[in-house]
């Protein structure tokens, strides 16, 4: 009888692929992307009699987890084959329907379409007579980088500046031969005929997208998503709404907050499960369709109530945005109250319905109208690796400014409410203004330097002695994490970012 084997694949870049967005489309679609490829490899192994052990089986193509485990000989070429095809499908159903609706363009450019046909992804495959065994081959081919990146000619795109400008003429281009101006004429007038096509409020006339750019953003049209194959209750109609309108931060310059977050030693929990002589691929399984389910069912419509939406919730995975259309400070600070809010309950009411036993570590970042998306992603991840770096079972809250700068405080989900709503000022209010102006007082005075009196002293007039006792109680749980214990810094920290979430 032949070893049973396991199959692992996974492809990237993830996070990068992600974060080149400039819309809540771009991460709609960008996010359905990387769904649809998993969704494909699972669909063709179940189709072909295969047990896929993670992601699980349920009734949603959005937010398919990106690592793939296969029960049984799943060859590199196969899964290659079939990657490969679903990546080709979206790339052509983009191409040819943005040469259908504009036929009177000269296109030249299959070859840098193929191009991205070929190189885009680094695709991952391994095997072992056990899950654990596949899964850590997998991490070990990881290590090895074997990808092709691809150079251009050319201007970039106005949204990542990493990628040429995708246009029909883009393939001809030579910097010696070809007359410049006449060239960015053609650029601009062929994205003002497709902002025609599809409206501005999906593609400006002033946007200049590379070809990925540009896939991301048509992927979420229903044309093109009727090329994949897929059944009406997979495509991301639920998901990607028919207008992004009602989210315009950088017209209107209004603060909105992103969070992103995952499971906390995903891995030691599941082998700690094996080690007590339970079945691994079951226990994968359930652990997965647990987790897809809490996405579906916990996640988005915890957050479905006015108050934002969900990106993504691929298994242990999340990103989501809180925003709202105020128009006064005082309703801004209303909403603002209401995330908060969501936070006190997220880790008992929400966080805890798929019913593992697992903890959670969240980045929270409260971002300016004028700081780009792709950066305010990429401080998302930030806080979220903070919150894991100082000890995991916590929210890291980040305010970022529209210079770039930010301020930063972390603390663990039982002790967050408490503090936050336990503050009281010397009149019995709860303006964070007395407790920020003591703080830069004694921070000029350099009073804070090697005296942590002075702090607890400062936290207990405005949180209570009891809340003071029990931070002293619990110094290494609220504090210590991976890195040294700094009370000072932590209660600076809480000052500053309490001002701007409270004031």
């Amino acid at each position: 009888m032949s070893e049973i084997r396991y199959t692992a694949v996974t492809f990237s870049p993830i996070q990068g692929f992600i974060e080149k967005s400039r819309k809540l489309r771009d991460l709609y679609g960008g996010s359905f992307i990387l769904s649809y490829l998993s969704h494909t490899l699972c669909d063709y192994a179940r189709s072909n009699n295969q047990e896929v052990i993670s992601p699980a089986t349920i009734n949603v193509v959005q937010g398919t987890p990106n690592q793939i485990i296969i029960k049984g000989d799943f060859s590199y070429q196969e899964a290659r084959t079939i990657f490969d095809r679903a990546w080709k499908t979206i790339l052509q159903s983009c191409r040819e329907w943005l040469e259908n609706k504009l036929p009177s363009k000269d296109y030249q450019w299959q070859q840098q379409w193929q191009a991205w046909e070929n190189h885009t992804w680094e695709f991952f495959w391994a095997q072992g007579s056990s899950i654990g065994e596949a899964r850590h081959a997998l991490n070990e081919k990881k290590r090895s980088r074997n990808w092709v990146g691809i150079n251009w000619m050319g201007e970039s795109s106005t949204l990542s500046g990493t990628d040429a400008i995708a246009h029909p003429t883009m393939g001809k281009f030579h910097p010696k031969q070809s007359n410049y101006s006449q060239e960015i004429a053609k650029i601009e007038d062929f994205y003002q005929q497709l902002s025609h096509v599809v409206s501005e409020s999906i593609i400006d006339p002033s946007e200049q997208l590379s070809i990925p750019e540009l896939i991301k953003r048509l992927i979420t049209l229903k044309p093109i998503q009727s090329q994949l194959n897929l059944s009406a209750a997979e495509l991301p109609k639920v998901e990607i709404p028919d207008s992004f309108r009602d989210l315009k931060r950088l017209e209107e310059n209004r603060w909105t907050g992103w969070f992103q977050g995952d499971g906390d030693r995903i891995g030691e929990y599941l082998k700690g499960l094996n080690e007590q002589g339970n079945n691994e691929a079951q226990i994968l399984k359930k652990f997965s369709r647990a987790m897809l389910n809490w996405g579906e069912n916990a996640l988005k419509p915890s957050v479905e109530n006015g108050l934002g939406r969900v990106i993504y919730a691929g298994g242990d995975d999340f990103l989501g945005i809180f925003y709202q259309n105020y128009t006064s400070d005082a309703e801004k600070q209303a909403f603002l109250g209401e995330c908060l809010q969501w936070f006190y309950r997220f880790n008992h009411e929400v966080w805890q319905q798929h019913q593992q036993n697992i903890t959670v570590s969240v980045g929270f970042v409260w971002a300016a109208g004028g700081v780009p998306q792709r950066d305010v992603l990429q401080h998302c991840r930030e806080a979220e690796q903070a919150a894991k770096k100082q000890g995991r079972d916590r929210l890291a809250i980040r305010i970022l400014f529209n210079s770039g700068n930010y301020l930063q405080w972390t603390c663990p989900w039982w002790f967050l409410e408490e503090v936050i709503t336990g503050y009281r000022d010397r009149a019995g209010g709860q303006n964070w203004t007395h407790i920020y102006n003591d703080i830069a007082t004694l921070e000029n005075r350099h009073a804070f330097e090697n005296n942590q009196n002075i702090a607890l002293g400062l936290f207990e007039i405005y949180f209570g002695s009891q809340t003071r006792q029990r931070l002293e109680q619990n110094l290494d749980s609220v504090i210590l994490g991976d890195s040294s214990p700094d009370i000072n810094q932590w209660i600076i920290n809480l000052a500053k970012v309490g001002f701007h979430l409270c004031h």
